[in-house]
């Protein structure tokens, strides 16, 4: 093969690698959520908190609700709690909940875990997973609520929930 052949194929395949890879960078670059196709109002969450207490999303109404699906033993679940606290302490003051739904027995973790990591936003226990019509496909899994009591976005897999990204979720949504 010739010096010119060889160049070409080197750059050739150079290319090819290059193309490869950027690819595959912003194909695993998540959107923070996807929206929800139609107009559906939130399934009721009442359930007891993490002290016991009885606890009913209606507390909520009127704001924006992200509700997030967990166990204390998905790593992808722990790992995004800092984030999520992060979001929840930026965003509070603007009308911005969180409710955690522990899905499954908590066998007394869930409140240690809370305390080790400083969670200051709403823990709800679904020891048994009754809570219905959530499409729950795996863990962890979110949604967010509009206002108005409707699902708007969701998101499957664990989030980085970044606040500027969050903020432009809720100010595109209250335009619309």
């Amino acid at each position: 093969m010739n010096n010119n052949m060889k160049g070409f194929t080197m750059r050739a395949v150079a290319f090819f690698c290059l193309a490869l890879f950027a690819s595959i960078s912003f194909a695993s670059e998540k959107a923070l959520m996807t929206a929800m196709p139609g107009v559906r109002t939130a399934p009721p969450i009442e359930l007891p908190d993490s002290n016991g207490q009885p606890f009913s999303m209606q507390e909520y109404e009127g704001k924006y609700i992200l509700v997030n699906f967990w166990a204390h033993w998905c790593g992808p679940c722990v790992k995004e709690f800092p984030a999520m606290q992060a979001l929840y302490e930026a965003l509070n003051e603007d009308g911005f909940e969180i409710i955690a739904i522990h899905a499954g027995p908590p066998q007394g973790r869930v409140r240690p875990f809370l305390k080790k990591h400083n969670i200051t936003f709403k823990i709800v226990l679904d020891a048994d997973m009754s809570v219905e019509g959530w499409d729950v496909r795996a863990l962890p899994m979110s949604y967010l609520i509009s206002p108005e009591g409707k699902l708007v976005y969701k998101a499957l897999g664990p989030r980085e929930w970044e606040i500027d990204k969050m903020r432009a979720l809720m100010t595109e949504k209250a335009e619309k």
